[in-house]
């Protein structure tokens, strides 16, 4: 797209480890954050039969979460669970290094449509430091989420080799991505549809449409043959449901993409650099729709179009960690817009020095904006997960005492030392669990005064697990 020499591939492993480190060292108190509300039973040990259960069954032994086929979900948590036991520093690396696999795929795909290395730094960044980022590596379940995710950038990084290339092994290798993709998560259903899009992309190979066709057809096939699986053995998993409230909460994810810091703001700092973030956008896209060539209209037109795509998936379940594959597409517009305007007033301003500093300022100040924003936002969601936020405590309490209509597979060691924490903060009995939750919807000054210290049960200032938390 931008630019002839290809990153390579060890710059693109150290580019993610980078991001990744400095991300690390500003949340590291976050590596010894507990687990978390539906970590407890399901980052386990699995017995062989609940392993072969899942194959033709809920991915959940316990049949507390979505009813779904997800086998591959089991074998990750399985893993998770006999790899590194109670040991939340272990899990929480692992999450890091998934991301980074998730990255390192992404940027590789990027090098393929021609990114030059300031671009994919871009989209590395704001993809990075957004509340996204935070609200997807902060909680160890979302392992199975990050491993859908990297096969379908690596379903996608093959079908775009195979465009390039017709060797069958690739797309061999494409279908057995796409087919561990789906058996992990339902998000992987949108793949057939992505790749002929992403071949629209590739003007210099739009004649050879055997190619992509035979792709799509082959992706298109597993998705149908999970479908056909799921609705056999999983009857109840949920299904898409094409009414106004599903176009509400997609309409909801397009927008909510587009913001590092989060659709929903709360105090006025929030709320400006949302607006200031708006403003750099539409500003940004002013330039670019007057001063961009045509291809390059185009491209970002198919970024965003990819980006609407991986929202779909909320018309059936809505979830408010949901938004990475989308967030990851609109930052590739914003880059492939970021370059193409500095590129183009280059060209057409060459002894305009004061143009060109005056642009260099306002894309430099547009992303710190935004990373700042958004490392704001991540801040609040690391603050939500921390063991004493209150409303965080009231979901964690379902496992500890009990209070699913069955009881819950919980590592018995995981469980003591949950209860511990609650009796360190003065609830023991299931009254006191009733008490916190009567302080939280009643918003309890004293809760809200915790925030400061957090040495006590407090009340944060945005709910993590609330799809209005956008």
């Amino acid at each position: 797209m931008t630019g002839r020499i290809r990153t390579s591939k060890q710059s693109l492993a150290l580019l993610a480890g980078l991001v990744l480190l400095i991300w690390s060292v500003v949340f590291v108190s976050t590596y010894r954050y507990p687990f978390f509300w539906d970590d407890y039973h399901c980052i386990r040990h699995y017995s062989a039969q609940e392993l072969f259960s899942t194959f033709h069954g809920w991915d959940d032994p316990d049949k507390i979460e979505t009813p779904a086929l997800r086998p591959m979900v089991a074998l990750l948590f399985d893993l998770q669970g006999s790899a590194f036991g109670e040991n939340v520093i272990t899990h929480r690396i692992f999450l890091t290094a998934s991301m980074w696999t998730l990255l390192f795929a992404t940027g590789l795909v990027l090098a393929e449509l021609e990114f030059n290395t300031f671009q994919i730094v871009l989209v590395f960044a704001l993809f990075v430091f957004s509340r996204v980022f935070a609200s997807v590596n902060l909680w160890i379940i979302l392992s199975s989420l990050i491993l859908c995710y990297v096969l379908m950038v690596l379903t996608i990084l093959l079908f775009v080799l195979w465009l390039k290339q017709g060797r069958v092994v690739l797309c061999g290798l494409m279908s057995l991505c796409e087919k561990l993709a789906v058996f992990t998560r339902e998000e992987a259903y949108v793949l057939s549809a992505a790749s002929l899009l992403i071949w629209a992309l590739f003007p210099d190979y739009r004649r050879f449409w055997r190619r992509p066709l035979i792709a799509a057809l082959c992706l298109l096939a597993i998705t149908a043959i999970h479908v056909f699986l799921r609705r056999i053995f999983v009857p109840d998993a949920p299904s898409p449901k094409f009414n106004a409230d599903a176009l509400l909460t997609f309409w909801l994810c397009i927008k909510s993409s587009w913001l590092p810091g989060g659709y929903n703001t709360i105090g006025f700092a929030d709320g400006l650099f949302a607006d200031l973030w708006i403003a750099f956008l539409v500003l940004l896209f002013i330039l670019f729709v007057r001063i961009a060539r045509l291809i390059k209209l185009l491209q970002t037109a198919g970024a965003c179009g990819l980006g609407f795509l991986f929202c779909t998936p909320a018309i059936a379940v809505a979830h408010s960690y949901g938004l990475t594959l989308p967030t990851l597409a609109f930052m590739t517009a914003i880059s492939i817009a970021i370059m193409e305007v500095w590129r183009q007033t280059q060209l057409k301003a060459k002894s305009g020095r004061i143009q060109q500093y005056a642009l260099v300022s306002f894309l430099a100040l547009g992303l710190i904006i935004g990373i700042t924003g958004g490392l704001r936002r991540s801040m609040y969601v690391a603050e939500f997960l921390h063991q004493n936020c209150a409303p965080r405590m009231l979901f964690d309490a379902k496992f500890v005492f009990n209070l699913y209509e069955r009881p819950p597979t919980v590592p018995e060691r995981r469980k003591a030392a949950a209860r511990s924490r609650f009796a360190a903060a003065g609830i023991v009995t299931i009254q006191d669990i009733q008490r916190l939750y009567r302080n939280c919807v009643e918003y309890d000054p004293e809760y809200v005064q915790n925030r400061q210290t957090q040495t006590a049960p407090f009340l944060p200032k945005y709910e993590y697990g609330s799809y209005a938390s956008y």
